[in-house]
């Protein structure tokens, strides 16, 4: 049975869901009150309630160490969930290149599919896709409400090192 808390941010508020098997998804604000209305009749949990929480906090800025986080990938492909899972490794405020990413999983020359997991992921945050950019330090793809936008301003809440509009590597 799904479970739902809600977390509240300076963006607008945002939706952490899970099933038997743990935190299933993550839904970023999207500047509006849209997620109140469409999972009203949902009750929480406490994980989804601690998820939320620590979601809260992240979004003041508040290192936050979501490793002890349970996090249903079972929807996932084996492949992709390989790539979601050392992206969940990366620490905050650092970064990663897509190609990094795909050499450290045993797929060198496969940072496309890096990106097609990335957009694929379930939980943003908690699995931090929002740290991994393009090798020459550029921030592409990110698929959540903002864009490069959202993107940008969650590398800049973790005090990532820019240089004009690229990563300062």
């Amino acid at each position: 049975m799904n479970r739902v808390s809600f977390f509240e941010t300076c963006l607008g508020v945002g939706v952490v869901q899970a099933g038997d098997g743990g935190i299933c998804r993550v839904l970023l604000p999207t500047g509006d009150d849209t997620y109140r209305e469409e999972f009203r009749y949902v009750s929480s949990s406490a994980l989804t309630q601690q998820a939320a929480e620590m979601l809260m906090c992240y979004f003041k800025g508040e290192r936050q160490l979501f490793d002890d986080i349970r996090v249903d990938l079972s929807a996932v492909t084996p492949f992709r969930r390989r790539m979601l899972e050392f992206i969940r490794s990366i620490p905050f405020g650092e970064v990663r290149t897509y190609g990094q990413v795909a050499a450290s999983t045993g797929a060198p020359g496969a940072a496309r599919a890096v990106g097609g997991a990335m957009a694929g992921n379930p939980v943003p945050v908690i699995i931090p896709c929002h740290r991994v950019v393009a090798g020459d330090g550029r921030l592409t793809g990110f698929s959540a409400p903002g864009g490069l936008a959202c993107k940008e301003y969650l590398l800049r809440l973790e005090k990532v090192e820019f240089k004009g509009q690229r990563i300062f590597f």
